[in-house]
C-alpha cells in the first residue's frame, strides 16, 4: 500500500491528478477527449503526477501512461467490486476510484458500496480514491456547505478512502474546515471549465493554503489550448510553492 501511494502523491506528499475518465458518461465528444493519447502525451510532459481514467483508455493506451501513475475508475456496483479492482490490478494500476453520494435517497447504495470497496481495496492493498458528492451533483446549496462537504469527505475516510477528492468551498479559511474534518488526504476535483488560467491557479492555491494535498482537474486541463503548460503551472504551485504569478508565467 505504502509504495502504491507513494506512486500517486508523492515525496512531498501531494499530487496533481489529470482527471480523463469523462468520455465513459459525457453525452458528446469533447475535444481533449477525442484522441485520450495525444492528451495523456501532454500532460505527462507538463508534469502531472497521475492520470485517473477507465478500463478502456487504461487497456488501449499502456504505453502513453508509462510515465506517471494511474488511477482506474471503478463502477460503484456491488456486484462489480472484486473483479473490478482484479482487473485494476491486471492493468498495473496504481489505485482506485469510486463515487459515493452521501445523503442522496435516489441512490441509498453508493456509500455501502463504497464500504465494500474499501474493505476490498485493503485486503489487495489498493490505494482508494473516494470522490465525495454530497447529495449528488445536481444537489443545491445546502449541499455545499463547508460543514457539509466536511462530513461527506469523513464519510468518505470512514468507508476505507486512502484519500478523499470533492468539492472546493470557495476560499481557504471554509476548505480548512474540511481538511481538519478528515485524517487522511484530502483532494479538489476541477469542476466545470473556468473563466481563465488564473482562477484555476487561485483555486489550487487556495486548496494548499487550507492544507489540501492535490487536485484531480480533468476539463479544465484537457479542454486548454495548452494542457501540458497548464499542468506545468499547477505542478508549480503544489511542488515548489509557488507563487500564482510566478506561476502564470508557465504559460506564457
Amino acid at each position: 500500500m505504502k509504495r502504491r501511494m507513494r506512486s500517486l502523491m508523492g515525496r512531498d506528499g501531494r499530487t496533481l491528478i489529470v482527471a480523463m475518465d469523462h468520455a465513459a458518461f459525457l453525452n458528446k465528444p469533447v475535444s481533449g477527449l477525442i484522441h485520450p493519447e495525444e492528451t495523456i502525451v501532454k500532460v505527462i510532459e507538463g508534469g502531472a503526477d497521475v492520470v485517473m481514467t477507465t478500463f478502456g483508455t487504461a487497456r488501449q493506451f499502456k504505453d502513453e501512461l508509462m510515465g506517471c501513475g494511474l488511477i482506474l475508475t471503478l463502477p460503484n456496483q456491488a456486484a462489480l467490486i472484486e473483479s473490478t479492482v482484479e482487473a485494476a490490478l491486471t492493468l498495473g494500476a496504481d489505485g482506485v476510484k469510486c463515487l459515493m453520494y452521501p445523503w442522496l435517497d435516489s441512490d441509498p447504495d453508493s456509500v455501502t458500496n463504497a464500504q465494500r470497496l474499501g474493505v476490498v481495496c485493503d485486503r489487495w492493498q489498493v490505494p482508494l480514491l473516494a470522490e465525495v458528492v454530497p447529495g449528488g451533483f445536481a444537489a443545491g446549496p445546502d449541499m455545499r456547505t463547508p460543514e457539509i462537504i466536511a462530513a461527506g469527505a469523513r464519510i468518505g475516510a470512514e468507508c476505507g478512502g486512502d484519500f478523499i477528492k470533492t468539492f472546493y468551498t470557495g476560499d481557504p479559511e471554509t476548505f480548512r474546515v474540511v481538511v481538519d474534518n478528515v485524517y487522511v488526504p484530502v483532494i479538489i476535483l476541477g469542476g466545470p471549465k473556468m473563466d481563465n488560467d488564473r482562477d484555476v491557479l487561485e483555486v489550487v492555491k487556495g486548496c494548499t493554503d487550507a492544507g489540501g494535498q492535490g487536485v484531480a482537474i480533468g476539463t479544465n486541463i484537457w479542454r486548454h489550448p495548452h494542457p501540458d503548460k497548464l499542468v506545468a503551472a499547477i505542478s508549480s504551485i503544489l511542488h515548489d510553492n509557488t507563487t500564482i504569478e510566478e506561476a502564470l508565467q508557465r504559460l506564457a
